[in-house]
């Protein structure tokens, strides 16, 4: 009875919530089970049916926690976004800044300051209010199938062919033949293909259906469970490894929009993505804008259509892209709809800005992935959120600022010299002419001079905040009360548990 006790007092006091965790470790093992915490000493605990009590592993032979969500206290707007030399970039409220410190109010942690030689670039505009960060499974993306090939349909022929049954596929096994004529889903009767895959399309994955089919001269009533045959979800991303296979969802867009999502592939990349259709899992037929991910290059089209059936696909325009050469990116297209413009940008840096000279084409919501290659490919923390309005004018924040700060202006000019201080609203700038206040409404970015070559830190984790960034440090400890992490940014700083929402071992 003492040991049970004991056990039931570990566990409270260790576990932040109740989340599932995927382990990964460095050997490529794979589990998934209760997370509970961390603790000095023993390392990160957990818990699984098949396992008696409360068990442990090293933070030093893993390599990846990626948690479920919990609902965490950032889905605000924030006033300012900030980069550090270390790679960390956060979300955050300014509060000010002077010669040696930034201050600042976090979501995440409360109140912190940090060294300014440690600061990279800011943006004051900040992040706008997040509409959605995910994905959280395949549920709502659409991915639902039969597994068929339909045919001729119209009221001459009584309903909608089936031309071909996939192998494996929901399909086969629920009975379906070459030659049946689906008549009926669910009890309503189908007598167009577009309409009847529209009507499968709004389902999810795990759903049945009932069709019915007439066979020769012969109705046949059959139940078909949906799967997803080309995408999967795996440790928090959307996989596929085959061509074509459209899905989709449908979100508000704000009218300034930033939609974000990480890109890796196997060889090369090659998606489609829909933004801003009309028709959700349409892939030509909607008004609306396709953006082409593709080997060297990304292209955009605008695409229309009057009816939903036939369309006009017109080329906006090319940019060549020299992608990473580990085989991973972080996507951003910033969609400015009054003024009929979207901006790529690839792993931070704005490779493009087209502008659509008959006005904005999108209607809807319906964001859209459609692979073009054969070959594995992993989308993953997929965000939307309301946008500032200010590009980087083809700058990388990410360059260090040589021997001076530089402030960039929403209208393309910039200024430099030594940034003193932030107060009522304005950068004070002393520059070789003249101290200068710079309002703040009017800075895109501030980049910071580079600091004297410092020491690499040791990079034990990188800590991924719920979609609005990453912080690097180790941690100490993790239980109900927080998680206790030291940064060489913040030195010791305390995390609200429902924030993490992966952790990266090094």
């Amino acid at each position: 009875m003492k040991a049970i006790l004991a056990l039931g007092l570990l566990v409270a006091g260790l576990e932040a919530a109740p989340r599932t965790g995927v382990f990964t470790m460095n050997d490529g093992g794979r589990f998934e089970a209760k997370f509970l915490g961390v603790e000095k000493g023993k390392g990160m605990a957990w818990q699984h049916p098949a396992f008696e009590g409360v068990r442990y592993i090293s933070l030093r032979g893993l390599r990846q926690l990626r948690l479920s969500a919990a609902d965490a206290p950032g889905r605000r707007a924030h006033s300012a976004r900030v980069r550090f030399r270390n790679g960390d970039e956060l979300v955050i409220n300014l509060n000010g800044l002077n010669a040696n410190t930034m201050q600042m109010e976090t979501w995440f942690a409360g109140k912190l300051s940090v060294p300014r030689q440690h600061l990279t670039w800011l943006v004051p505009g900040g992040e706008g209010e997040l509409v959605y960060h995910g994905p959280r499974s395949l549920r709502g993306w659409g991915a639902a199938l039969m597994g068929v090939i339909l045919g001729d349909d119209g009221e001459d022929v009584g309903g909608v062919v089936i031309t071909e049954v996939m192998a494996d596929s929901p399909a086969l096994r629920g009975g379906l033949k070459v030659g049946d004529l689906i008549t009926h889903m669910n009890g309503k009767a189908f007598l167009d293909r577009t309409q009847l895959i529209q009507a499968v399309k709004k389902h999810f994955v795990g759903d049945t259906l009932e069709v019915r089919v007439r066979r020769g001269e012969k109705p046949v009533d059959l139940k078909i469970g949906l799967e997803a045959l080309h995408w999967r979800f795996e440790e928090g991303a959307l996989v596929t490894d085959q061509v074509g296979s459209m899905i989709g969802r449908v979100f508000e867009w704000p009218p300034l929009s930033e939609l974000l999502f990480d890109l890796d592939w196997k060889s090369m990349p090659g998606m489609d993505v829909v933004i801003c259709g009309d028709r959700v899992r349409e892939y030509n037929a909607v008004n609306g804008y396709k953006l082409r991910l593709y080997q060297n290059y990304a292209h955009l089209y605008r695409n229309t259509s009057a009816d939903g059936l036939t369309y006009n696909s017109t080329s906006i325009g090319t940019v060549s892209v020299k992608w990473p050469a580990n085989k991973k990116a972080e996507i951003k297209v910033l969609v400015d709809q009054k003024n009929a413009t979207i901006s790529l940008l690839v792993s931070g840096k704005l490779l493009k800005t087209w502008k659509d000279p008959n006005g904005f084409a999108g209607r809807g919501g319906a964001l859209g992935f459609n692979p073009q290659l054969a070959d594995r490919m992993r989308i993953s923390e997929i965000r939307l959120r309301q946008w500032n309005g200010q590009l980087p004018n083809g700058r990388d924040p990410q360059a260090a600022g040589g021997a001076e700060d530089h402030v960039h202006f929403s209208n393309g000019n910039n200024l430099k010299g030594k940034i003193g201080s932030m107060t009522e609203g304005k950068l004070m700038v002393k520059t070789s002419f003249a101290e200068v206040p710079v309002p703040l409404e009017k800075v895109a970015t501030v980049v910071f001079a580079a600091p004297k070559a410092q020491p690499d830190e040791e990079k034990l984790a990188w800590i991924t905040l719920g979609g609005e960034g990453r912080i690097t440090g180790e941690i100490l400890e993790w239980n109900a009360k927080g998680v206790l992490v030291r940064t060489s940014l913040f030195g010791e700083v305390t995390l609200d548990p429902s924030v993490v929402s992966s952790v990266q071992f090094r």
